[in-house]
């Protein structure tokens, strides 16, 4: 799976998933003010799953149909954040999930997919 990491997302996030060898694109490293609809053009041209903390990727979602994880956990500590979305892609392999046109919205409780 492909992920392009928001800029609202710690680096630390993009360096430990590329340790992990996850394809990872960094909207901080490559093009850092985008507007959220250009991040949404490039991540259905590459195929890449949107991870933010920006809700307004949940409206972007509906209208553009780009795959999207918005995660609303309590904190952004990194080592936290990462053992969610971790888990989460986990989650997807194992159960074959595709997240082409969804939306997930992950919280401390539980992990909603639309779509």
């Amino acid at each position: 799976m492909k992920l392009l990491i928001d800029e609202n997302m710690s680096p630390e996030i993009t360096s430990r998933l590329r340790t992990l060898k996850y394809d990872v694109k960094s909207i901080r490293e490559c093009c850092k003010g985008y507007d959220d609809k250009k991040i949404v053009e490039m991540a259905v041209a590459e195929e890449r799953l949107i991870v933010t903390y920006d809700l307004d990727f949940g409206e972007l979602y509906r209208n553009f149909g780009a795959s999207s994880l918005i995660l609303r956990l309590r904190s952004k500590n990194p080592s936290i954040v990462l053992k969610y979305l971790l888990n989460f892609l986990t989650m997807l392999k194992e159960q074959k999930i595709d997240m082409r046109n969804k939306l997930a919205i992950i919280t401390e409780g539980k992990v909603r997919l639309i779509g």
